[in-house]
């Protein structure tokens, strides 16, 4: 992976992680039930297991069209 890419996946990586953290302390900050707040946290956690997938989906696929590139350029 070239530096280039690695930086955007690192950098998509750390703008996911401060909306999770974000997100997260607004719920807990917000004045709502126990059981609401552990509602709405259970979906956001499912949500971000589906974002993640699909990144990490995204990621393979880049991983594999640069690979490709890679083997058309010796070839």
């Amino acid at each position: 992976m070239n530096d280039k890419m690695y930086g955007a996946v690192t950098g998509g990586l750390v703008f996911l992680f401060g909306m999770i953290v974000g997100a997260g302390a607004g719920l807990l900050l917000a004045p709502a039930s126990g059981a609401g707040t552990r509602r709405r946290l259970r979906a956001m956690a499912e949500d971000l297991g589906e974002e993640i997938g699909d990144i990490a989906t995204d990621a393979c696929l880049k991983v594999d069209q640069v690979i490709e590139r890679g083997r058309q350029m010796v070839a």
